[in-house]
């Protein structure tokens, strides 16, 4: 029996939205866009996994300031997790009518490889942080088994969904640990119990 749904955030509840606005208003906040330091500040997105398993705010202004040839401190941070905050859809309603069904029948909480603090603002922007009781993905992250285990609270794996749109990230490794998953996805997988394309579907499969 499904008790908790565990959901990732970007490409799962936020999806189809464009950083670079942000990135580039926040550089130019602190004085050091170019086209250089934007290209680098979104390779090293996607390397930053590749260097550390959690995120803390030392770590990642030491790895943005080293990629950016430039000394970034934590007001960095602030400038950037304020305007990431609009990063969102412009109309979410389905978000969060289908939120606000799944919270009467199960636990909600968030499994992210991100910043609560900058993910969680996100959330509260599309009404719908609210619903969710815990937040994991931050002290450790995916695919850390650990940050798994940790996201199913007092539950057992077999108890819990996770729904994301990452094969490996959030389907593949997760059904080998023994959880139920569905992907968001236009192609079907062996890995998902279920596949959907858009999120109001779970108020039929849940």
């Amino acid at each position: 029996m499904i008790k908790r749904i565990i959901f990732d955030i970007d490409g799962t509840l936020i999806r189809n939205v464009n950083f670079v606005d942000a990135i580039i208003k926040t550089l130019e906040e602190y004085h050091i866009y170019s086209e250089e330091n934007l290209e680098n500040f979104l390779k090293s997105i996607g390397t930053y996994e590749e260097n550390y398993t959690s995120y803390t705010k030392e770590k990642y202004l030491h790895f943005f300031s080293k990629n950016l040839n430039a000394t970034l401190e934590e007001n960095f941070l602030k400038s950037f997790f304020k305007n990431l905050k609009e990063v969102v859809p412009i109309s979410f309603v389905d978000e969060q009518e289908t939120i606000a069904y799944l919270n009467e029948k199960y636990e909600l909480v968030l499994l992210s490889n991100y910043f609560e603090e900058s993910q969680r603002n996100r959330l509260e922007t599309m009404k719908i942080n609210k619903y969710f009781k815990e937040y994991y993905g931050e002290t450790i992250i995916k695919p850390c088994k650990e940050a798994y285990f940790l996201a199913c609270g007092s539950h057992e794996p077999s108890n819990c969904v996770i729904i994301g749109d990452n094969l490996e990230l959030d389907c593949k490794i997760p059904k080998e640990l023994g959880f139920h998953t569905i992907l968001f996805s236009e192609e079907n997988s062996k890995y998902a119990d279920k596949t959907i394309q858009n999120i109001k579907e779970l108020k039929r499969i849940l």
